[in-house]
């Protein structure tokens, strides 16, 4: 028992250290990140994410209500510019936005920078995390279960 609590603050530490550590800065050293792996890439200032999530990506999964609504896709694409966002496929997922980014809280907390859908004037996704070339996606809009449904996207490799 004793272990498991001693995990959890451990966990905790690093958890809020690596929050803490990543503030806003217009000086980034760019040619310092490993962009294929943050894990905590709401956090990172907006150059970060842009990096990060601008590319094109296999629609691997959507998870809706927790594992309860798990859906994986067999061939859509997500194609991220720096102004628009072009989904093709045979999933019935197909639609293009143009987008801008808006800094808002999420239902977890914390403050991050939202992708914005410029003609519904809405949020549409902010940016979890990236492990190796994964990249986790939540939705900015609730589900009926009061939470983000979570995509799961794959870096296409050119």
């Amino acid at each position: 028992m004793n272990m498991k609590i001693i995990k959890f603050i451990a966990l905790l530490l690093v958890f809020a250290g690596g929050f803490a550590s990543c503030k806003n800065n217009d000086n980034i050293d760019m040619s310092e990140i490993g962009f294929s792996n943050i894990d905590s890439l709401y956090a990172q200032p907006l150059p970060v994410i842009q990096k990060c999530v601008e590319g094109k990506w296999k629609w691997f999964e959507i998870c809706t209500c927790g594992f309860i609504g798990l859906r994986h896709l067999s061939n859509t694409v997500v194609d991220i510019t720096k102004e628009s966002v072009i989904i093709t496929g045979d999933d019935g997922l197909n639609q293009t936005f143009q987008y801008s980014w808006k800094e808002y809280g999420t239902p977890y907390n914390y403050t991050t920078y939202v992708m914005w859908n410029k003609e519904k004037d809405t949020g549409k996704w902010y940016f979890d995390k990236i492990i190796n070339d994964t990249l986790v996606v939540c939705t900015y809009d609730l589900n009926a279960g009061g939470s983000p449904d979570i995509y799961v996207f794959y870096k296409i490799k050119p």
